[in-house]
């Protein structure tokens, strides 16, 4: 299983996964994979992150970063990877279509700036239709420990630090409870300046209030 997150500020916008993926052949083998990258970067200033069915969600986000050159901005890049979604699926039975989804997280350009985020959701269950979050942060795959510590923590405009903190936090606690999520704690930051950033391991590790015997070093 999965947990991605993406939570804005007032012009940057903080993402982050956990790196595990439980893959199971047609004999119901199943194997834990603790290494996959479930942001993607497809625009200087968009992320696509992914959750559900790894497989079929990776190929989909790889042929779209193909065909996406010279396109930026979160909610056109959301738009158009939605079309090439449907354009994708469109010959396959719906009942046949696996379960996965997207979280696309970017900023929007203002004046000459990317300063204003944006997350957007697509599901294939839902036939690639975009949405927008309930709330100002997204969280997909497993996530209800995520959302208490959210709803208990998180601020409007919340500094770099306290936000990248607050991610980890939430994917370190769901880890330490949920072994269904686990692998390397991924955060990334998208800014104007440098557009998607993923932060060092280090610096996400020195973060985190870790629970008892450390389980991430």
């Amino acid at each position: 299983m999965t947990l991605v997150i993406a939570i804005p500020s007032i012009d940057f916008i903080v993402v982050g996964a956990d790196s595990r993926a439980m893959l199971q052949d047609a004999g119901g083998t199943r194997v834990e994979i603790n290494e996959i990258k479930k942001i993607v970067k497809i625009a200087k200033h968009v992320v696509v992150l992914l959750y559900g069915v790894v497989d079929q969600a990776n190929y989909i986000v790889r042929e779209f970063d193909i065909e996406n050159k010279g396109t930026d901005g979160v909610t056109r890049v959301a738009k158009k990877f939605a079309r090439f979604c449907r354009k994708e699926m469109k010959e396959i039975p719906r009942e046949s279509i696996p379960s996965f989804g997207f979280i696309i997280a970017g900023l929007d350009k203002h004046g000459s700036k990317y300063s204003i985020p944006n997350c957007y959701t697509l599901y294939s269950q839902s036939g690639f239709t975009l949405g927008l979050p309930p709330y100002p942060y997204v969280v997909e795959g497993k996530p209800l420990l995520a959302l208490f510590i959210l709803q208990r923590q998180y601020k409007p405009a919340m500094q770099y630090d306290k936000l990248c903190k607050l991610v980890g936090q939430c994917i370190y606690d769901t880890v330490c409870v949920d072994g269904d999520v686990g692998g390397r704690i991924r955060v990334g930051i998208i800014d104007d300046e440098r557009g998607f950033r993923e932060l060092p391991f280090s610096d996400i590790r020195n973060k985190i209030e870790q629970w008892g015997e450390p389980l991430i070093r």
